[in-house]
């Protein structure tokens, strides 16, 4: 600022001393502007690639440590070694470009102001000779001339040096500046706990307007029913339980919770009254105490405990060395997958929600913990309204309703028993996935 006021004062103070003179220099300024904006283009388009191939840089490398097992097995480490060789280039291409397009800016500008003080040497010593310029005026100008030139070199340097701030910040404020799709309504809906009711009107859903995901799907769940969603891969049973979730709203149509379009109740009235039990469950770093706390951050000792034996974890957590203070790692990584699931049972025990959404929670188990899971999952959907994805069909026998889902739709519906006299999609899926079963148990 204070540069600026310089160059402004300096300006007018040498248009009243003779106007000649600053129409030389003031002749100086499209050239200096002209040069600053194109460097500012260029340095920051630069700047611009060096934080979008860093960002790349940073993505691959996250994802080769993550699957480091899979490189390996796969022997991809040359390949991904090649790959990541050739993004550090590009890097360095794009750093050296900008590098030097910074370095060139501020002696180019040293370069246009030294111009235009020749330019005013020349024609001042012109004005000096005819006598219309004293020597004290054009000691004065040149004067004025040096006391702008300095605020015009610094406002040079620091442009040159703020364009990778600029490009930093820009990929910044562009994440912060994201909006979220799903806001709650002005007016929203507190509530502090629901019957279980669940009704889905006319939802259609899409992720692509050109792909339907989920087509006019109408559905009501009374209080404490579970129902199983099944289907081939692709056919929307993630999509219904997400909607559910109200990770997404639908397209067309209602869900309802308890007779209300749940849209009219905020997210963290809804959602934390919905527990979530992963197929893959995710811990996060801290003990096993943080962990479970997550569900209920309020909740006291004596909860934690009840929740842990509820989950048939707590001799488990006894078990590991600190018990409760164990410390669990990054993900979860000191422990197996048995442990971290009958953790994150325990987590939504303590939570004492209204629904329960459960992706297979018991697939990659071993028999022994998938017994303790089965019966904490028993425990933990009993007078709860439940939907369940399952892939092992002999998991959801006891469901109220299976829904076999393709294409979105619901091409069938009912209990077990029903279907199977049926004898239509579920039929040939339970079969065929029962005769694989004893083929495998008789080593077939």
């Amino acid at each position: 600022v204070w540069g600026t006021v310089n160059i402004v004062l300096a300006f007018t103070f040498m248009s009243f001393m003779n106007f000649r003179l600053t129409l030389v220099v003031g002749a100086v300024a499209p050239l200096l502007i002209s040069t600053a904006l194109f460097f500012k283009r260029r340095i920051i388009t630069e700047f611009r690639k060096v934080r979008a191939i860093n960002s790349r840089i940073t993505q691959a490398f996250s994802e080769n440590i993550a699957g480091v097992r899979v490189v390996k097995a796969l022997n991809r480490e040359e390949k991904n070694l090649s790959s990541f060789q050739n993004m550090t280039q590009d890097i360095h291409r794009a750093s050296f470009r900008a590098g030097w397009l910074s370095a060139l800016f501020l002696p180019l500008v040293q370069f246009v102001t030294t111009l235009g003080v020749a330019a005013v040497l020349l024609v001042g010593g012109w004005q000096l000779m005819d006598g219309l310029l004293t020597p004290g005026e054009f000691r004065a100008f040149i004067g004025y001339i040096t006391f702008m030139m300095w605020p015009v070199l610094d406002l040079a340097r620091v442009m040159g040096e703020m364009q990778q701030s600029v490009a930093s910040a820009e990929r910044v404020f562009t994440l912060m500046d994201t909006s979220s799709e799903i806001t709650d309504r002005p007016g929203a809906l507190i509530k502090a706990s629901f019957t279980g009711r669940v009704e889905f009107k006319n939802v259609k859903f899409h992720y692509n307007s050109d792909n339907p995901v989920i087509k006019e799907l109408n559905l009501t769940v009374e209080p404490g029913q579970m129902v199983a969603l099944i289907g081939e891969t692709g056919g929307g049973k993630s999509t219904i339980v997400n909607l559910v979730a109200r990770f997404y709203e639908p397209v067309c149509g209602q869900i309802l919770f308890d007779g209300t379009d749940y849209r009219d109740y905020t997210q963290a009235a809804l959602q934390s009254r919905i527990g979530v039990v992963l197929q893959h469950p995710h811990l996060f770093s801290g003990t096993v105490r943080e962990n479970i706390l997550y569900g209920n951050p309020e909740a006291s000792e004596q909860q934690i405990t009840d929740a842990a034996i509820m989950a048939r974890a707590h001799e488990i957590i006894l078990a590991l060395p600190g018990g409760y203070d164990a410390e669990v790692g990054e993900g979860g990584g000191k422990l197996s997958m048995g442990q971290r699931q009958l953790i994150s049972l325990a987590r939504v025990f303590v939570s004492d929600p209204d629904f329960i959404i459960m992706d297979e929670a018991t697939s990659s188990i071993d028999s022994l913990t998938e017994h303790l899971i089965q019966e904490g999952i028993a425990t933990l959907l009993k007078g709860r309204t439940s939907f369940v994805i399952a892939h092992r069909l002999s998991t959801i026998r006891n469901a109220d309703r299976i829904l076999v889902i393709e294409g979105g739709r619901i091409v069938e519906e009912g209990s077990h028993g029903v279907l199977i006299k049926n004898r239509a999609k579920y039929f040939s899926l339970y079969a065929s996935q029962l005769r694989g079963e004893r083929a495998a148990a008789l080593g077939f």
